[in-house]
């Protein structure tokens, strides 16, 4: 194991017709990680800075890409309404099963919307929007197909992007390594979690990869248990 350099071996997630209970156990294990370690705070909070910075604008339209089970979407959403913001928001994912269990647990919710679609496709099509939002999603591309990505997104006029992310490193993969024995998550997500910190950006490769990107104007934040949230103004 060497986490100087990116793993680029797929988990078992990314297969898009993974189904059943070993899916649902494995988003419901997804959304007590996103709660117990940041992930939804930080996501949350940093679309909310970006919107009250923003007081002219009566809505937005929010992308989450790769939104699993929905959760992320569902919390960001959350944090905006207690604050008065309106948005409509739509999640989407390449698993069909995904979106039918997204849409089970938020369907109620009728500013949310799920889709399927393959955003890892090159023939995938950018919805407008004013904000793209991810989680534990950018590190399935490849350096160079993330630099087109973003530069597709700058072209197709989106203001912001907002991505909370995985830090990797040793102290991280050893962490989650030891104590997902003691969280009540499924054998799935355990194993793909560790493969996730193998894939992550450090700080300085995001760096790099925005610097290439044409990117004048972003931040990235180092956050609580080895996580980041990278701003980015196109």
């Amino acid at each position: 194991m060497n986490l100087r350099i990116r793993l680029h071996t797929s988990e078992q997630l990314d297969n898009l017709s993974l189904s059943g209970k070993k899916l649902s156990k494995a988003l419901s294990s997804l959304k007590l990680i996103n709660k117990l370690f940041g992930n939804h705070k930080q996501l949350a909070k940093g679309t909310l800075d970006y919107c009250i910075k923003n007081p002219n604008k009566k809505s937005f339209h929010i992308l989450d890409i790769g939104c699993g089970g929905g959760d992320s979407i569902y919390n960001v959403s959350k944090k905006l309404s207690k604050k008065g913001i309106r948005g409509g928001f739509l999640g989407i994912d390449g698993n069909p099963q995904s979106i039918i269990y997204a849409n089970s647990q938020y369907a109620r919710y009728n500013h949310i919307q799920f889709k399927v679609d393959n955003i890892l496709d090159h023939s995938f099509s950018i919805p407008d929007c004013d904000i793209i939002i991810s989680s534990h999603f950018i590190y399935h591309f490849e350096d160079e197909e993330l630099i087109k990505f973003i530069k597709r997104i700058k072209e197709k006029g989106i203001k912001h992007l907002i991505f909370s992310e995985l830090k990797r490193s040793k102290t991280a993969y050893f962490l989650f390594k030891y104590s997902s024995y003691f969280l009540p998550i499924s054998k799935l997500a355990k194993q793909d979690g560790l493969i996730a910190i193998q894939r992550a950006f450090t700080v300085n490769e995001l760096e790099n990869i925005l610097d290439r990107s044409d990117v004048k104007k972003y931040t990235v934040s180092k956050k609580i248990w080895f996580r980041t949230l990278t701003k980015i103004d196109l």
